[in-house]
């Protein structure tokens, strides 16, 4: 991994503006990526999946929803895979469906070999941190180190709950992701160790 790619390690977002050099690291794509993005049924879904594989590779995290895209990453894209790109209106419509957003994420998590982190490697992080943190006090150093980490390691990055969201409101509101993707991601960090949900309140019960 370059020095140089940890500035996009933990983006929340596409970059507003993208260079060549960025295009050409980022978003485009081998030929295993290209059948993968081409055996989806209409243009939007290939864009879209596109757009969801170039970002995971780019940020080490998942790409929650699709407010801009550059004029130069759109018209790239559309090259790419050999099409003519859509309006973006229409892909934003095509994630108004939750399930279609969840398996273009779980899709390029699967084409690029990210996976969620397991309770082995939670404590393999706790561990490299501690001793990381022997040598260096500064947490914004630490924070890029724990990002290459996940990164190197092919690990989702959840930045979320690192910068202190609890509640599943608070983690509702900040993704602007449909209730029930949401739900279904947040039990598979809890069942995978990463995250401990308890409840807040009792009547009625919230977390």
């Amino acid at each position: 991994m370059q020095s140089w790619h940890t500035t996009y390690l933990g983006l929340r977002e596409l970059p507003r503006e993208i260079s060549t050099f960025e295009l050409q690291s980022f978003f485009t794509y081998s030929r295993t990526e290209r059948e993968l993005i081409n055996a989806r049924r209409s243009n939007a879904h290939k864009l879209g999946l596109a757009l969801h594989i170039g970002f995971l590779r780019l940020s080490g995290r998942l790409l929650n929803s699709v407010r801009i895209v550059p004029t130069t990453l759109w018209r790239h894209l559309g090259d790419e895979i050999g099409i003519t790109a859509v309006e973006l209106a229409s892909l934003r419509a095509l994630y108004v469906r939750g399930r279609t957003l969840f398996d273009h994420q779980q899709l390029a998590c699967d084409v690029l070999g990210f996976h969620w982190m397991t309770e082995h490697q939670r404590r393999a992080l706790v561990r490299t941190l501690r001793d990381e943190v022997a040598r260096c006090a500064d947490r914004d150093q630490l924070l890029v180190f724990a990002r290459r980490w996940l990164y190197q390691s092919k690990i989702l990055i959840l930045r979320d709950s690192f910068r202190g969201l609890r509640r599943f409101d608070e983690f509702r509101r900040d993704l602007a992701i449909p209730r029930a993707v949401l739900a279904d991601r947040l039990r598979r960090l809890v069942d995978h160790g990463v995250l401990v949900k308890r409840a807040y309140q009792e009547r009625p019960v919230r977390y």
